[in-house]
């Protein structure tokens, strides 16, 4: 016999020596891990068929494990996957099949991807290998399974089967037996099915999106509220989608803030779930009985929400939605945009003067001790210079007397009077005389603006803007401001 011939003959002998110990040690009951201490190392083979139905004909898949119960039902229409709101991609078509919902979880939003995955696993089972009959089902954890599932079908027929340990050969794959059988098999089970029915229920809190155009927030008004603030806030959605605070008072925001607000409330994911239909015990003990900062969501489609922050947590918060019995779990800066908000100052322009030279048709200074000033500017449009869509102007500025001033440093004088800001919030106009007051009239014909700075202590001045107390500023702007002006003049 030629070598490579007695090779392939020797080969092929430990082939079915091997296959013997095999088949040997499954039909005495031996366990996988038995085969695998052998030295046996057993092909891949085809996944057997345990169940192969149509989503159809569930009626019922019926799950009771370590964590509780829980039961999977075909539903007439998808459950809501967010607590407020509709997703554009729920609103979109698709393809129709059966979807499915947790009886136990009934009106409460639903996590409809991991429930729809957890229905499948109740009509497709795949074993990807046969252990046969064993001696000892406790060593494959079957005497006290992981969980026990019944499936019941639309014909009145019924499948069980127990859940054991994991499979010492596939860490995603679990030991399975019939419950009319002894067969063991490997089969790889959707997770969800050794979780509590809480892991069904969606973290996401609000999705606003599909209401969202792109050019204006979903939101016709926001009310902010809650134990943290002063005093609550009512923001309004104005012209160009941008907000306006009609309470306490009105006054323009500031609209960095008010954007990071709005995109938060358009959309917000909590991290987990802590809890499912709480007790009056178990509001306060999440801060929601009294809560710490609360907003009212009115929205474009005419439906109305109210979001509830409550007690803080290793860096985290406890949010409600009113009308969902869930307790969700978020991180604070997460939400900060929202829960920093604590006084109308939080959320109001800290700006004072608003339009930008080219649209000043007057100035008027008045300092302390009655010393007036003034400057006037004539604006002509230059025709050769214009197009159709961008006009361009001569400006030529003269004082109180009449006599010419450079345009470029009366520039730098307003654009002086525009930068400044308040710092802080203050609570009333001081009950002292105006140390600089300006008098703003537009080009265009709007509204003339008046600011008036009021000493308030040394080392400050408030600021009153047509006749609302904006905030606090440092008295060196104030007298810096009065320089500039003595300097023109």
């Amino acid at each position: 016999m030629k070598p490579a011939t007695r090779n392939f003959a020797v080969l092929g002998a430990c082939i079915i020596v091997l296959g013997g110990v095999l088949a040997g040690l499954l039909m005495t009951g031996g366990s996988e891990e038995d085969v695998i201490s052998s030295g046996v190392l057993e092909q891949p083979s085809e996944d057997i068929a345990l169940l192969n139905r149509e989503e159809t004909d569930i009626s019922s898949i019926e799950v009771s494990n370590t964590n509780g119960l829980f039961t999977i039902v075909p539903a007439e229409k998808q459950p809501e996957t967010s607590a407020a709101g509709v997703s554009s991609q729920e609103s979109s078509s698709g393809a129709e099949s059966v979807t499915f919902t947790i009886a136990e979880l009934e009106g409460l939003p639903q996590d409809a991807y991991a429930v729809n995955t957890a229905a499948e696993g109740g009509w497709k089972l795949f074993a990807t290998k046969k252990i046969g009959t064993v001696s000892n089902p406790g060593e494959f954890g079957l005497s006290t399974p992981r969980a026990t599932v019944t499936v019941r079908f639309q014909d009145g027929s019924v499948y069980g089967y127990t859940v054991g340990n994991t499979s010492v050969e596939d860490s995603a794959a679990y030991y399975l037996r019939g419950t009319d059988s002894e067969e063991v098999y490997v089969v790889k089970l959707p997770e969800t099915y050794l979780d509590d029915k809480r892991s069904f229920l969606s973290r996401q809190v609000l999705d606003f999106t599909a209401l969202g155009d792109g050019t204006a927030a979903p939101f016709r008004r926001l009310v902010l509220g809650g134990k943290a603030l002063t005093q609550p806030i009512t923001l309004e959605q104005g012209q160009e989608g941008r907000y306006v605070m009609t309470e306490p008072g009105r006054m323009e925001t500031d609209e960095a803030e008010v954007s990071a607000l709005t995109d938060l409330l358009s959309t917000l994911t909590a991290s987990e779930v802590s809890a499912l239909h709480p007790d009056t015990a178990q509001l306060r003990e999440y801060g929601l009985e009294n809560p710490v900062n609360t907003v009212e969501l009115y929205c474009s489609d005419g439906n109305t929400y109210l979001l509830k922050a409550g007690a803080g947590r290793e860096g985290d918060r406890f949010l409600m939605l009113d009308g969902v019995d869930i307790v969700y779990r978020v991180a604070e800066d997460v939400i900060a945009p929202w829960v920093s908000i604590l006084k109308p100052f939080d959320v109001q322009d800290k700006a004072l003067l608003t339009g930008g030279v080219e649209n000043v048709k007057s100035l008027s200074v008045t300092l302390e001790g009655d010393m007036a000033f003034r400057w006037d500017v004539a604006r002509t449009k230059d025709e050769e210079k214009s197009t159709e869509d961008t006009p361009y102007y001569q400006y030529a500025v003269t004082d109180a007397s009449g006599a010419p001033v450079d345009y470029d440093r009366f520039q730098t004088l307003y654009r002086q009077f525009a930068a400044e800001t308040v710092l802080e919030s203050a609570d009333s106009q001081p009950d002292t005389e105006p140390v600089l007051s300006v008098k703003v009239e537009a080009q265009d014909g709007s509204a003339a603006q008046e600011l008036t700075f009021y000493p308030s202590g040394a080392r400050t001045c408030v600021a009153v803007l047509n006749g609302s107390v904006r905030g606090s500023v440092p008295r060196t702007d104030v007298d810096a401001l009065a320089a500039a002006v003595q300097g023109m003049a």
